[in-house]
């Protein structure tokens, strides 16, 4: 039982993950892009329209297993790939010491767009996300999820495991932003937006086993000394459940003009973006959570049990999955439907204009996922993310750092021509022969209107009261009654 009960809580998540995409997402050109790091940004967006058509997010993360391609480069084994053939890759672990974690995440980024508005933006966005986390998994227990049950170092050593947590869901949202400049005086812009999403959920699986203390004596026995725990999980379907979620966030600009008068994309200020030194900004991202009615759900307390061939214990399904977890556990209570978390996190982002088109950002994102809950939980992530912009052209370098992991930093590249978007927050493994650790990718394709009808003479520019650059002109040397 304990073999297949730890293959299903444990190996799962690790078959099915961009995270944050901060190669665009800090731009002053990724319109729709901005918003899911912080929707306040849509406020004075530079472009005036943008569109996403489609776009794609990939990414994986882990500290225990990597592959080893040291004798053998990423365009080789791609070539041998097209031509039929696998490249030789090597599966190792780290020796390292302390808890594993594992991150994975996916996206398909449907139709979606931010308009300006003036001082007011709006947007809208359809997504398909998947997210899945294994956080807390001690050595010994991530190389059993490697190596098998009957890993034979491991062999006849009692195993005391504590805060495990696993959780899983894929989703489709379908989400509405609005941003607005909420104060512009002197030098500065100060800006809030919000994000609301109407969740879809389409699976959904999360345990927290509080207490996990087990021995696997030899290659057939093992013994359950005690398990203690919560879990949830439901089979796929198009309407698994339903759920909330929403994002919010500010940011304060130091422009480089007086900002009092400025309107976004209006010919009575000039149609320019509204440049600035440095721009700061605060949001918290998915909060809510996805509600599974027609669950297999409930909470354990298990003493102690003898299996005496763990290896014949297969269960059928999800189904049989539960029917195992009650029968092997002295107490089992159920519960009816399971909620799970958005990986809920707390983010800040800093930017600043070092040379006329050349900006470094700096991003930190924090997980708020509470170590005790049915939640998902967002890597903790960050970034130095020097970029050159222009309207039609782009390139950044992001710099990144997962759950603070300083001796694995993670260096991308994204290029902008236009309106294509292609970008990875980890690169690296395409251009050296290193051990990879993660996988990243995204890619982008929108249509971008970046002056708007006022500011190509289509529509004649309203006035705004206390703009004094849509007032006529008054001959100086005039004398007025």
């Amino acid at each position: 039982m304990i073999r297949y009960a730890l293959s299903f809580l444990l190996l799962f998540p690790t078959a099915s993950f961009a995270q944050e995409q901060l190669g665009i997402a800090n731009s002053n050109y990724a319109g729709t892009d901005a918003a899911p790091l912080n929707p306040a940004r849509l406020a004075g967006q530079w472009p005036y329209l943008d569109i996403n058509l489609i776009g794609l997010n990939t990414s994986v993360w882990n500290d225990h297993v990597f592959l080893s391609r040291r004798d053998h480069s990423f365009w080789g084994d791609l070539r041998a790939g097209i031509k039929g053939t696998i490249g030789d890759f090597t599966i190792n672990e780290s020796l390292s010491p302390g808890n594993k974690e594992v991150f994975v995440s996916a996206a398909i980024k449907g139709p979606a767009v931010a308009l300006s508005l003036g001082k007011g933006s709006v947007g809208a966005h359809v997504t398909t996300r998947l997210h899945t986390n294994a956080v807390g998994i001690p050595t010994e227990l991530a190389r059993f999820m490697v190596n098998g049950l009957d890993y034979p170092p491991q062999l006849g050593d009692r195993n005391h495991f504590e805060h495990v947590r696993i959780a899983s869901a894929a989703w489709t949202e379908f989400g509405a932003t609005y941003a607005r400049i909420l104060y512009s005086m002197g030098y500065q812009l100060i800006s809030a937006g919000a994000t609301i999403n109407y969740l879809q959920a389409h699976h959904g699986m999360a345990a927290e086993l509080e207490v996990l203390d087990f021995t696997v004596i030899d290659t057939m026995q093992a013994e359950l000394h005690e398990a203690r725990g919560s879990y949830g999980f439901t089979s796929p379907a198009l309407n698994a459940g339903r759920g909330w979620g929403a994002d919010l966030g500010v940011t304060f600009e130091r422009t480089l003009d007086d900002a009092e008068r400025y309107l976004p994309h209006h010919a009575s200020t000039g149609c320019e973006p509204m440049a600035y030194r440095w721009r700061a900004g605060l949001s918290i991202l998915d909060i809510g959570r996805l509600a599974f009615n027609n669950a297999y759900a409930g909470s354990f307390n298990a003493s102690t049990a003898y299996f005496l061939d763990y290896h014949a214990i297969a269960p059928a399904g999800i189904h049989g999955m539960d029917s195992l977890l009650a029968t092997s556990f002295s107490s089992v209570v159920r519960t009816e439907g399971v909620k799970i978390g958005l990986p809920t996190a707390l983010a800040a982002q800093f930017d600043v204009n070092v040379a006329p088109k050349v900006y470094v950002a700096a991003n930190a994102i924090q997980n708020l996922a509470p170590r005790s809950s049915l939640r998902m939980r967002r890597t903790n992530t960050l970034g130095i993310i020097p970029r050159f912009e222009t309207e039609r052209f782009e390139v950044a370098l992001p710099i990144v750092l997962h759950e603070y992991d300083l001796a694995r930093p993670s260096i991308g590249l994204m290029i902008r021509l236009n309106n294509v978007v292609i970008g990875s927050d980890h690169v690296v493994p395409m251009l050296a022969r290193t051990d990879i650790y993660g996988f990243d990718f995204y890619v982008r394709i929108k249509w971008t209107i970046f002056k708007s009808p006022f500011c190509k003479g289509k529509k004649q520019a309203r006035h705004v009261p206390g703009n004094e650059g849509a007032l006529p002109c008054v001959d100086p040397g005039q004398e007025t009654n």
